[in-house]
């Protein structure tokens, strides 16, 4: 039996899942990626959890990398690409669970720990955060699906920058980039996150759910194909209870009760 290497919490509509190696800078290794997977299938279903939070333990990283001495136990070429496989689909079901997704990053993103955090919704980040894709130095490239999100969050040309001259960019750098939503003074950091989610769980429930799907899908579909299904759900959603009370709330200029 091991011991976990992360930990989920769930407290009312918020859960927040913790990289637990802080002596290892919360390397991601197959274990922790497999725990990942198993906490997603478990807010998959859990139609309580509005908003989940994806941290690191202690102060020095988020998730500093892969874990690379494990990597260096791989004998073939096959063994390599199945667990990038491997920790790329888990990574897009992290994406795709229903709940909205923040990664609160503290310190390190690099490599696999940056390849995270563009698994989650929003990344908000203190100032000390730092941010990278370093592969190459290895004589590797990105394999959790780097090469791909960070291009759909900051664009082709960036993301070739960023991975060939392996820099290790500022928390300013990279909010400039378009990289992240947020950068926070450190000791502010839990607070600031706090209060997005405070305002994110203010709104009607379903529609947070549908507005994710609805994005995540136009993102990966053509125009037209984004905007049917926008305008599908938007009826859809029009005859629930929570657009009723909300409508209604407006009309009477008072809070919604959702």
């Amino acid at each position: 039996m091991y011991d976990k290497l992360t930990e989920l919490e769930i407290n009312g509509k918020k859960a927040t899942l913790k990289i637990n190696r802080p002596n290892q800078l919360n390397a991601l290794n197959k274990q922790v990626i497999k725990e990942i997977f198993d906490h997603c299938l478990l807010l998959k279903d859990n139609s309580d959890v509005k908003v989940l939070v994806v941290c690191g333990a202690g102060d020095k990283a988020f998730v500093a990398g892969a874990d690379i001495k494990e990597m260096q136990d791989f004998k073939t070429a096959k063994e390599a690409s199945d667990f990038s496989q491997y920790a790329a689909n888990i990574f897009t079901t992290l994406e795709n669970i229903p709940q909205i997704t923040i990664a609160q990053v503290q310190g390190f993103a690099l490599g696999g720990g940056l390849e995270l955090a563009l698994a989650c919704d929003l990344i908000i980040a203190s100032e000390k955060a730092r941010f990278g894709l370093p592969e190459v130095t290895l004589g590797l490239i990105p394999g959790f699906s780097g090469t791909q999100r960070l291009a759909r969050r900051i664009g082709v040309a960036k993301t070739i920058e960023w991975i060939s001259t392996a820099n290790k960019y500022s928390a300013q750098e990279a909010f400039q980039a378009g990289l992240l939503n947020h950068v926070t003074k450190h000791e502010e950091l839990v607070f600031f996150t706090s209060d997005i989610i405070d305002k994110i769980l203010k709104n009607a429930p379903t529609a947070l759910k549908i507005a994710k799907k609805v994005v995540k899908f136009g993102s990966a579909s053509s125009f037209k194909e984004g905007c049917l299904l926008e305008s599908e759900e938007f009826g859809l959603l029009f005859n629930t209870p929570e657009a009723k009370e909300g409508l209604a709330a407006f009309i009477e200029k008072r809070a919604p009760n959702f």
